[in-house]
């Protein structure tokens, strides 16, 4: 089995990837170095693993190269990719992935064939028991609880109303109140 075009440490590193042609890839990496995190590189790679890094070259290998002049690549500072590299990540790997795949020339997608076993293939099956049915219960009759009827409320005596402010007697001013205060000596 030949290798991979990709291999684990360039998807880990992927932030973009673009289908240029049939053949042709564009691939943004970033940098895992501390000192270059902020930094970018493209790669251009074919179906056959031969990379290029400008796009002078990139124009030099293939023999119509005038999509590529007016064709809009996305860059690895544009804002959905900056402010998303996990989420970019994961969306240029499942594409790099599908491009792999669909180069080495399996689907894309495609599921290993299962065969699906006939009824003739089948053994025959034990019989299952059916149970008898369930007969139905007729209406039930439904006994009234008992209500309690509540104590009766005892009579207590009647609350006298208070007099109102103004037939109250008047109040006498407070006499003036002296307050001594002791202030000790220091020592």
């Amino acid at each position: 089995m030949p290798a991979p075009l990709l291999t684990t440490y360039d998807l880990g590193s992927l932030l973009i990837f673009e289908k240029l042609c049939d053949d042709w890839v564009r691939e943004v990496h970033k940098f895992t170095s501390q000192r270059k995190k902020k930094k970018n590189f493209v790669i251009f790679r074919n179906c056959e693993n031969k990379k290029i890094t400008s796009l002078e070259e990139l124009k030099e290998e293939l023999e119509d190269s005038s999509f590529l002049e007016t064709a809009q690549f996305k860059s690895g500072f544009s804002h959905d990719i900056v402010s998303n590299k996990v989420g970019a990540n994961k969306i240029a790997r499942r594409a790099a992935k599908a491009w792999m795949a669909e180069s080495s020339g399996r689907k894309v997608g495609s599921k290993p064939n299962v065969v699906k076993p006939t009824v003739s293939t089948l053994e025959v099956a034990t019989p299952v028991k059916v149970a008898a049915p369930v007969e139905v219960a007729t209406s039930v009759e439904v006994e009234d609880a008992p209500v309690e009827e509540p104590a009766p409320v005892e009579v207590v005596a009647p609350v006298e109303e208070a007099a109102s402010a103004e037939i109250a007697a008047p109040i006498d001013e407070a006499a003036s109140v002296q307050i001594e205060v002791e202030v000790a000596a220091p020592v």
